[in-house]
């Protein structure tokens, strides 16, 4: 063995940066996070959403005026708690993967996608699930997400953000004219 130097390539900088990401780790690393949020937000919606209670009738379940309310809370606690998600991503990665503005982007709005009906899945299936029972009786209302609408939250909250950090940047690439004489 000899302890001889690479020679260093033409062009190439090393002013203490490290390479870009690969659009392909720069994926994974999103999907990944986005799966296991996706975990945490189901989790979430469960333990926050109220329950519902209401009577099994002779065509099928009837929910009180009083209790109806709490339907649109838990399509709320779900878009919320989604949009928080996607914030919270969207800034990650806006930082972490600056390089990568276009791919980053792509990828929080699949990786949102998923990760919400994970969340939603999981959700419904962790929350009760029986509302058969003789006319009269008083069951709990399934966790179902109502408006499938706000599975959207998660992943347009995460490219906007992405987005308006990628724009308001210091992008000092040669093509951007920065206003000063050359």
């Amino acid at each position: 063995m000899t302890d001889v130097a690479e020679p260093r390539r033409a062009g190439t900088k090393t002013r203490g940066r490290r390479p870009p990401m690969s659009p392909t780790r720069v994926c994974v690393e999103i999907g990944l996070a986005s799966v296991v949020f996706g975990v945490l937000l189901g989790v979430v919606w469960y333990l926050l959403s109220p329950e519902i209670t209401g009577q099994v009738t002779e065509r099928g379940f009837s929910v009180p005026i009083d209790q109806a309310r709490r339907l649109f809370d838990r399509v709320a606690v779900f878009a919320l708690a989604g949009a928080a998600v996607g914030l919270v991503l969207g800034v990650v990665s806006g930082w972490r993967h600056r390089r990568r503005p276009v791919t980053s982007v792509l990828m929080l709005a699949a990786g949102g996608l998923a990760g919400s009906f994970v969340a939603w899945g999981l959700g419904a299936g962790l929350g009760s699930s029986s509302t058969a029972g003789e006319p009269g009786t008083a069951v709990t209302l399934p966790l179902e997400l109502d408006a499938p609408a706000a599975v959207l939250a998660w992943p347009v909250v995460g490219v906007v953000v992405m987005t308006v950090m990628a724009l308001f940047r210091d992008d000092r690439s040669p093509w951007v004219w920065n206003g000063g004489s050359r």
